[in-house]
């Protein structure tokens, strides 16, 4: 019976391999050849292309139709009928938009944005480099809803608020990990190098169901750059300050791949130097000394075709110095802050996809060590004497955060789930924080908290028809600063295609923030030549909220270009909400200001965020962002001690209105010409006594901030292998720029707002491979 059998099989083979036919070609643009993914729809089954853009595929006889994707190209569909074998080139169109760009961070995994049930708004490279941004702070501004802040004039900490709240209510991930601490987000928004960002996904509105904690405004997930090419470049740049303080920078980028696109490496490095610069002449930083040192590295692994082993390794050395007498030891200048810092972080991710490409499973660790060494404080203009000197000695310090992140997750495709088709992904966390800081300050009570937080999360995609997508999820957060043992966050989005190019979102998610004691506030509240420090009230709760948004969508397809339009509507309430009010100082003479952290009545942050994008070509590209917002308390806060009437529902340093842009003009590839822009409303800034006789609350004038960018690249060789570009510009043209700041030992250092520098002249130089 087996001989039998064997015969037949032997017989029958012949006439199915011959029903399998070979589709052959080519991937271009332009006469380019272009990496892609081409997919059969009807069996799921893919192939890569090689450096060539030549691909080859064998399926049964039948009609199938086939998906090309590309990053940074449209994607595009054709259906062909197989009865042979058949040679398909296939053109492929720049996406100049990036409207087709694939986003993980609205569901934790690959999504085409247009299809994802929550608006993802991305910031690229390219605008990036468009813009001129040196670190990641300087390219946050370019979102809508997204503003970045200065926060003190002597150590430059900084920080992103969204939708009108503060820093502290946005996760920001690196590569959709939560490892950027709350050390980490003092200065950490600097210590990112612009070069190693591919893409800035923004998710606006609550999303700690699916990302935790702190999730309450949106999220920010910086995502780096794969190895994808075999290329190499080094740049230099050198920036101006007021035409007179240098800010030079030079960076490198290396990637290596093999042919067979299963093993690749990237590489990248930024050194930089800063001189302080000092607007009013008074001897004293606006702008503070920084030098800083990074390196890192991206590197993965195929171990097999559905497999995928990823390794990440970053680390930044910074020293950073502001106050005056900056060449002077720390304990003898009148005010110093002085900083050195070390980050070194990592991580190893694990994925792996079934044959039927139907379960997708992932396990990866994260980590990061932060250190620093820093000095907070000086003679604050007294005598040198031995005295002075001794109390002077007591403003060093340091600080130790350990960030650890480890978790899993499962997606699962369902062919029929509800007689119809969805996504369930499903995940564990855990997440732990160790925070110590302490200063030589007896009066200075080390800040010690450890964090421990496991999160437990589900979500659920249903696909009711090409028309509409429903997501539902939820998340349970097991936090030991919390209140309660578990707290439940759930989420739910829907998307509906009213037209092809016309999509309506909406969305509720509800959000917690724990009590932590270290938080921005910590560095940010700074009085005079005072340390500062932040307790908490005894009473003091989670704050939670509630977050809606709803939006539409368009996006139309033109001839050479395209257009792209989203209307938002947000509305977020806060409970509890934290405040900071004064307090009284821990010791006679200490030097020390207290603030206390208690909870509000509650809050209201609600508005709309516009964004538009046009390319009627690829010579011409504009974008540009417009929020209009409001931010209140429900009742007065009175944040001042001294003046009670200054209470205000307003949150401080909070716009109502704020709006950028970002137009370029490229007659050649090679001739890039940029106009970039930032626009800043009236708003009211709190400002402590000490140079002033007493607190008040002042309002901001209106800033905007004109930046221009020309760059050309010449190509060294005659088959374009090698280029060489020059850059040339100005960012804040018009010298848009804070005109009053406190000045002297008792000045407010956090009395700081408006644009982060003033007029700065710039030239670039760049060889690549």
């Amino acid at each position: 019976m087996r001989r039998l059998i064997t015969i037949g099989l032997l017989l029958i083979s012949p006439f199915t391999y011959a029903q399998q036919y070979f589709i052959e070609g080519k991937i271009e643009s332009n006469g380019n050849p272009v990496i892609a993914n081409i997919t059969l729809k009807e069996n799921n089954k893919t192939v890569s292309t090689d450096f060539n853009g030549e691909y080859s595929l064998k399926a049964p006889h039948g009609t199938y139709t086939i998906l090309i994707t590309a990053i940074g190209y449209k994607n595009q569909e054709t259906t062909l009928a197989l009865s042979k074998n058949e040679i398909l080139n296939v053109e492929v169109k720049e996406d100049i938009l990036g409207l087709d760009k694939v986003v993980v961070t609205a569901t934790r995994g690959y999504l085409n944005r247009k299809k994802a049930p929550v608006i993802v708004t991305v910031t690229d490279a390219k605008i990036l480099e468009a813009t001129q941004a040196v670190s990641l702070s300087e390219g946050l501004n370019f979102q809508p809803g997204l503003r970045l802040e200065t926060n003190c004039q002597n150590c430059g900490t900084s920080e992103v608020k969204m939708n009108g709240l503060g820093g502290s209510y946005t996760q920001i991930l690196i590569d959709s990990r939560p490892i950027f601490s709350a050390l980490n987000s003092v200065y950490g928004l600097d210590q990112i190098p612009a070069n190693i960002i591919k893409q800035i996904e923004v998710v606006r509105g609550g999303g700690s169901a699916l990302y935790g904690s702190n999730a309450i405004a949106g999220t920010i997930n910086i995502i780096t750059k794969d190895p994808s090419e075999n290329s190499f470049t080094v740049g230099s740049n050198l920036a101006l300050i007021d035409g007179k303080t240098q800010d030079q920078t030079i960076t490198f980028n290396g990637t290596v791949v093999d042919e067979s696109l299963n093993t690749g490496i990237a590489l990248f490095g930024m050194k930089r130097k800063r001189g302080g610069y000092d607007a009013d002449e008074d001897g004293f930083t606006e702008i503070t000394a920084m030098e800083n040192i990074s390196f890192g590295l991206k590197a993965f692994k195929r171990p097999g075709d559905r497999k995928k082993i990823t390794a990440e390794f970053n680390t930044n050395q910074e020293y950073r110095r502001g106050g005056n007498e900056l060449n002077a030891l720390p304990f003898l200048a009148d005010v110093t802050e002085q900083i050195r810092s070390s980050v070194v972080s990592g991580g190893l991710t694990y994925e792996y996809l079934s044959a039927d490409k139907k379960n997708n499973y992932a396990t990866y660790a994260s980590t990061s060590f932060s250190k620093n060494k820093n000095f907070y404080g000086g003679l604050a203009g007294n005598e040198p004497t031995e005295k002075q000197i001794n109390e002077s000695i007591k403003g060093y310090g340091k600080s130790n955060d350990i960030t650890l992140v480890t978790g899993t997750q499962f997606a699962h495709k369902f062919d029929d789930f509800l007689n119809h088709t969805g996504t369930l992904t499903t995940g564990i966390e855990y997440k732990y924080n160790s925070i110590d800081d302490r200063k030589e300050n007896p009066n200075f009570e080390p800040i010690i908290q450890t964090t421990h937080l496991l999160g437990i999360y589900a979500q659920q995609e249903w696909v009711i028809n090409e028309r509409l997508r429903v997501l539902g999820g939820i998340r349970g957060d097991i936090h030991n600063l919390a209140e309660e043992f578990l707290v439940l966050n759930p989420r739910v989005n829907i998307l509906y295609s009213l037209h092809k190019n016309l999509r309506w979102r909406t969305s509720y998610a509800k959000g917690f923030r724990a009590p932590q004691i270290y938080g921005e506030d910590v560095h940010a509240k700074l009085a005079a030549s005072e340390i500062s420090r932040v307790r908490n009230a005894e009473e003091l709760v989670s704050e939670t909220s509630h977050s809606f948004l709803t939006s539409l969508d368009w996006t139309k397809e033109l001839v050479n270009g395209d257009f792209f339009l989203v209307t938002e509507l947000f509305y977020t309430k806060l409970n509890n909400a934290f405040a900071l009010t004064q307090g009284t100082e821990t010791a006679e003479d200490s030097g020390i200001f207290e603030w206390v952290r208690s909870n509000s009545s509650g809050a209201e942050v609600y508005g709309v965020n516009l964004e538009a994008k046009y390319a009627p070509n690829p010579k011409w590209l504009l974008q540009t962002g417009t929020t209009l917002q409001r931010a209140l308390y429900r009742n007065p806060i009175e944040w001042s001690e001294e003046e009670k009437d200054q209470a205000t529902r307003a949150f401080n340093k909070t716009p109502n209105i704020y709006a950028n842009f970002v137009a370029t003009y490229a007659p050649i590839k090679a001739f890039q010409n940029h106009l970039s822009g930032v626009y800043t409303g009236t708003m009211y800034v709190q400002h402590l006594s000490g140079y002033i006789a007493k607190d008040t609350l002042e309002k901001s004038p209106a800033f905007f901030e004109l930046n221009w960018k020309s760059s050309y690249q010449f190509d060294v060789d005659e088959n374009k292998h090698s280029y060489f570009e020059v850059s040339c510009g100005m960012q804040n043209l018009f010298n848009a720029y804070q005109s009053n700041f406190d000045q002297g030992t008792d000045r407010d250092v956090s009395y700081i707002y408006g644009p982060q520098r003033p007029r700065t002249f710039f030239l670039g130089l760049k060889f690549g491979l």
